[in-house]
């Protein structure tokens, strides 16, 4: 995707040439190395980390291919400050790769207080030369005739609109200015929180020349903020979240801007993720709904870096249950991880004599049956502990095999 704007400058009244500024650069946020999702086994975890490490690797690649001259990243680099010092060394060993300056700005994940991620020793010790914190509010010269405005969070608490206070110091003048700041906007997250960040002095200090460009982290989507054009959050580099809360993760922005006899501003996204949580529903009140259910399962790609978060309504026979529980175990080793979809789940074990006859149990298995179908029958609390234990008895009775 590729969204260009172009304004005209007015000629200087001097008649004297207006100066070009061009730059490239590419703007990203919310890395959040170190995150865990406790939804994923440990395996899937290394991999899952291991995976935004390796995402970090490929924004690299975008800089260079896009003939960026630096790479910005709008805060939460790291999760927290308890991040390993193996994260930690591992994030600066890839962005040592970069052939670009990269400038990280503390976020409300990471922010610049005593205990910062940025203050460690690992930290320290281990970052290169082309790696800047960017700690200090204020502007900053980033290349000729362009200034970073810094918005760094020094607290976990701001008392303020922590990006309006710099751009409030700001007059116009023919520099390229590209403000860098993190948290949530008026528009989409209203509320009481001093910290939220004012979309509606951002879009004015646009057009009146005073700013350029706003990169923005916080929000996991891409997402194209006010009619300016020039407002974007660049979503989290890989996907944090299932797909009904982030609709564009895993991509970042490479924005070309431009100054003098036209100001223009192209914004053009990247893919560097890999993973995804999908979302998915499904009515399930026969084998034959379950067959249906293991082709869409079926269907998915990329299953090893794919977590599905499943819900399902319906009611199944005892041992059509052991068959939809047979695939969701088959399915569970196949994707990075498949979760019940707790807010969207309403299935249920109908209690069928005759279902429970066709097991073939005998002695006590086949009392403790009857009894646990006259249960799961009744109106009583335990109802349905007696509807889950009948099918776990269908299960190993070898009520799943289809």
């Amino acid at each position: 995707m590729t969204i260009a704007l172009f304004d005209d400058v007015p000629a200087d009244p001097t008649g004297a040439p207006v100066p070009e500024r061009v730059v490239t650069f590419v703007h990203t946020a919310d890395w959040q190395l170190g995150m865990t999702r406790h939804f994923l086994p440990r395996d899937a975890q290394e991999l899952f980390t291991a995976a935004r490490l390796a995402a970090v690797e490929r924004i690299g690649v975008v800089a260079a291919d896009v003939g960026a001259e630096f790479v910005v990243v709008c805060g939460d680099v790291f999760e927290d400050h308890r991040v390993s010092a193996r994260i930690v060394r591992q994030a600066l060993d890839r962005m040592a790769g970069f052939t670009v300056p990269v400038y990280l700005m503390p976020g409300n994940h990471d922010p610049f207080d005593a205990a910062s991620i940025y203050r460690s020793e690992a930290f320290v010790r281990g970052c290169p030369g082309n790696v800047t914190v960017l700690s200090t509010p204020g502007v900053r010269e980033v290349a000729d005739g362009v200034d970073l405005v810094v918005a760094p969070w020094p607290t976990k608490s701001p008392t303020n609109d922590l990006v309006a206070e710099q751009v409030a110091r700001l007059r116009a003048g023919d520099r390229i200015r590209i403000v860098a700041g993190h948290g949530g906007t008026d528009r989409l997250s209203p509320g009481s929180d001093p910290a939220i960040l004012a979309v509606d002095p951002l879009e004015a200090a646009v057009r009146d020349e005073i700013i350029d460009f706003v990169a923005l982290g916080d929000r996991h989507s891409v997402t194209d903020l006010g009619s300016t054009g020039r407002i974007w959050y660049s979503g989290a580099h890989e996907t944090t979240n299932f797909d009904d809360v982030e609709c564009r993760p895993g991509e970042v922005l490479a924005v070309t801007l431009t100054r003098g006899t036209q100001r223009t501003a192209t914004v053009t996204a990247h893919p560097v993720g890999r993973w995804r949580f999908h979302s998915m529903t499904a009515d399930v009140d026969s084998a034959a709904d379950v067959d249906a259910l293991a082709a869409r399962l079926e269907a998915i790609p990329a299953k090893p870096t794919t977590v599905v978060r499943l819900g399902l309504v319906g009611s199944l026979s005892v041992g059509d249950h052991a068959g939809l529980t047979d695939l969701l175990d088959e399915s569970s080793d196949r994707f990075a991880a498949l979760v019940r979809w707790d807010s969207h789940d309403d299935l249920r074990v109908v209690a069928d004599p005759a279902d429970i006859a066709g097991l073939g149990l005998r002695g006590y298995a086949a009392e403790a049956a009857d009894e646990l179908v006259a249960l799961a029958g009744s109106g009583d609390a335990d109802a349905a502990v007696a509807r889950d234990a009948l099918a776990l008895l269908g299960r190993l009775a070898g009520g799943g095999d289809r």
